[in-house]
């Protein structure tokens, strides 16, 4: 599945500006160290009490300063990691890990690392192979557990999942999919938390060794420590599945979050061509339909935390208005009238107001709408839109589409990032 995401950016500066290196490209030194050295640290998905880890070889638990093994363990043999708090007779409470089947951890406020013995196998947690090594801690709300990892590894864990399985002729899309999520990752290192990034779409979904495949992995290896650079430093670099005729700037999105200069409105139709490059998405276009009870069903359920509506109901949905339009031609805002009164949707809030009855949100801003009352009220209201996703930086449609075309990785990016170059890390 071809996803988009959009993480909160971490401030990361570079400490001395780019050299140049083979072939005249821009080359970022001193502050990062290349893929295969470079770690990071990835906030795993909580996952139900009672989840194991454990190793597909021998492993032991140590301290994260080293050392030899608080403990060792055989093949398969699981824990599971649990915190106790043990607080003082004032009400102060301290957190420690723990781990069922008992071992002795000396009272550990943690973090505890959980790491392979031998170079040939793998970390498991809830069933699912990792590379590098588990830091288990006591988080805000419970275990936090953290893969530590190499760039490399960690990005063969996401471009598969983020682009998919493509064609020999589509390979240039997955090289593109790839210097995005290594920018992105660079960009979102950061030492004000104990991760660097979520292994969800909160920035960008992860999925360890199970979800590693050859062609990322050739696509990760042809384009080493490559990177997007706007005047000289790894940008952030949010991407979306499908822009439906045209990427959008960011404050038309996230009306909140200043525009950048490397992320506005970019065409995607072919030149000469009343035809798109994402044209071959089965998002392209889509129809969304509500009847009354939907409609109002949906407003009840998430308007009031997309604006000042009341929580406790709005009464009837009596008109949907549209109120604008952005320069990539997304709906700027809607005005939703009801019986408590107006109330006023903005750009992304849209989507996560007007979900299907699963819950899904809208596929994109991007639409038009049509309506009919009776008795007062909204009885249908029917959305026709176009793209799937935020709709800011590459749309991997119209990359996929443009690889079709001919276009390599760089061109590719440099489209959807108007005005970066294409740069290289050097550890």
């Amino acid at each position: 599945m071809i996803t988009g995401v959009l993480g909160v950016a971490a401030c990361v500066s570079l400490s001395s500006p780019p050299g140049r290196g083979a072939g005249n490209v821009p080359v970022v030194r001193g502050t990062y160290k290349s893929g295969a050295q470079q770690q990071v640290r990835i906030a795993m998905t909580p996952a139900a009490s009672g989840a194991h880890m454990g190793a597909t070889g021998d492993w032991g638990l140590f301290k994260p300063d080293g050392g030899a093994p608080i403990a060792r363990f055989q093949r398969d043999q699981e824990l599971s990691p649990r915190i106790f708090q043990d607080c003082n007779s004032a009400g102060f409470c301290t957190s420690y890990v723990a781990v069922t089947p008992e071992v002795s951890l000396g009272n550990s406020t943690g973090p505890v690392v959980a790491r392979p013995l031998t170079s040939d196998a793998f970390v498991t947690w809830d069933g699912k192979r990792y590379r590098g090594e588990l830091v288990i801690s006591a988080g805000d709300s419970g275990i936090l557990v953290v893969n530590r990892l190499s760039m490399d590894s960690y990005l063969r864990g996401v471009v598969p999942l983020e682009i998919g399985n493509r064609t020999a002729a589509e390979f240039a899309a997955v090289q593109a999919q790839a210097v995005a999520a290594r920018t992105y990752a660079y960009k979102h290192l950061t030492s004000s938390r104990a991760f660097d990034m979520y292994a969800t779409v909160q920035d960008q979904v992860y999925g360890g060794v199970d979800a590693e495949k050859p062609q990322s992995d050739s696509a990760i290896a042809t384009t080493a420590d490559v990177v997007v650079l706007y005047n000289g430093q790894p940008i952030t670099t949010p991407y979306h599945s499908t822009c439906g005729g045209s990427t959008a700037a960011v404050s038309e999105v996230w009306y909140d979050q200043p525009d950048q200069p490397y992320l506005r409105p970019v065409s995607d139709r072919i030149p000469g061509s009343d035809n798109y490059y994402c044209d071959p998405s089965p998002r392209f276009s889509w129809t969304q339909s509500y009847d009354g009870a939907g409609l109002r069903a949906v407003m009840e359920k998430y308007l009031a935390s997309y604006s000042k509506a009341p929580k406790n109901g709005v009464g009837k949905i009596t008109d949907i208005r549209e109120q604008g339009r952005t320069p990539s031609g997304r709906v700027a805002a809607l005005i939703v009238q009801t019986g408590t009164g107006n109330y006023t949707l903005r750009g992304n809030d849209i989507r996560f107001v007007l979900r299907d009855p699963k819950g899904a949100i809208l596929n994109s801003t991007s639409f038009t709408f049509a309506k009919e009352t009776s008795g007062g009220e909204i009885s249908t209201f029917t959305v026709n839109g176009r793209g799937y996703g935020h709709g800011i930086g590459m749309c991997q449609w119209g990359a996929i589409g443009r690889a079709r075309a001919g276009q390599n990785y760089r061109t590719i990016l440099e489209t959807y990032y108007p005005g970066t170059t294409i740069g290289r890390i050097a550890g």
